[in-house]
């Protein structure tokens, strides 16, 4: 018998940066505000391109800055037609799966300490979890979310999203793997989150360089503050 091919696609929605990261503002001016997301969106692309068994990836959006950025990476660019986080994400998994994706991992653009491994280490339990999902740190949003297939459950971002995804996969009875992982974990919102991102010394990622050249960690850090670990990852299934 042929085994089944399979195709895992990567989806990325970047909503208008306008008004992103306003609990930065303290700090971070609105235009730095926006070149943060897409160094950070940078970071995420090359997370994924560096995984091999992600056959694409489709950044869903309607900024213009973003359109830029997902050409210059060679990612597909989708525009965005529908209001909402969700609405967003379910155009493009519909997308995904015109295109024959057998299995589709959202991510979001705000975590740029994620690596491959912590993708493929996702991947690796597609086959026997329908849905394979990693919360943020402080257990309520959801950072990374793989779905086989891509339309297996409905997607609840938002408030408790965590929650609330294991519940509707429970109710629907769907089996589902917890991935724990510290770097897909800190999703940079707060000045708090952009402290421990800067303690990480995550000197390779463009969201770092981008902070040193404008000095932020000089201004948030002191100098002889300890270097924070981030390795570690924790696995749960149900």
């Amino acid at each position: 018998m042929r085994e089944r091919q399979t195709e895992v696609f990567a989806v990325i929605p970047a909503k208008g940066l306008d008004k992103a990261k306003s609990r930065l503002s303290p700090f971070l001016p609105i235009a730095e505000r926006k070149e943060l997301c897409l160094k950070m969106l940078e970071d995420v692309i090359n997370a994924v391109k560096s995984v091999r068994n992600i056959s694409q990836t489709v950044i869903v959006s309607n900024d213009l800055n973003v359109l830029h950025t997902t050409e210059k990476f060679g990612a597909e660019y989708l525009e965005e037609l529908r209001g909402g986080l969700n609405q967003a994400v379910s155009q493009a998994i519909d997308w995904c799966c015109k295109r024959g994706a057998s299995s589709v991992l959202v991510l979001p653009i705000d975590i740029p300490l994620v690596t491959p491994k912590d993708l493929e280490g996702m991947l690796a339990l597609k086959d026997k979890a329908s849905m394979v999902i990693s919360p943020s740190r402080r257990g309520k949003g959801t950072n990374a979310l793989l779905l086989t297939p891509p339309d297996v459950i409905p997607t609840l971002y938002g408030s408790q999203s965590f929650q609330r995804h294991l519940e509707e996969a429970s109710d629907r009875g769907i089996s589902f793997s917890c991935y724990r992982s510290k770097r897909i974990a800190l999703d940079i919102d707060t000045v708090e989150d952009l402290i421990d991102f800067i303690l990480t010394r995550a000197k390779e990622t463009n969201a770092y360089k981008l902070l040193d050249k404008i000095e932020i960690p000089s201004k948030l850090i002191p100098t002889k503050t300890p270097q924070k670990e981030v390795s570690g990852n924790r696995l749960s299934s149900y």
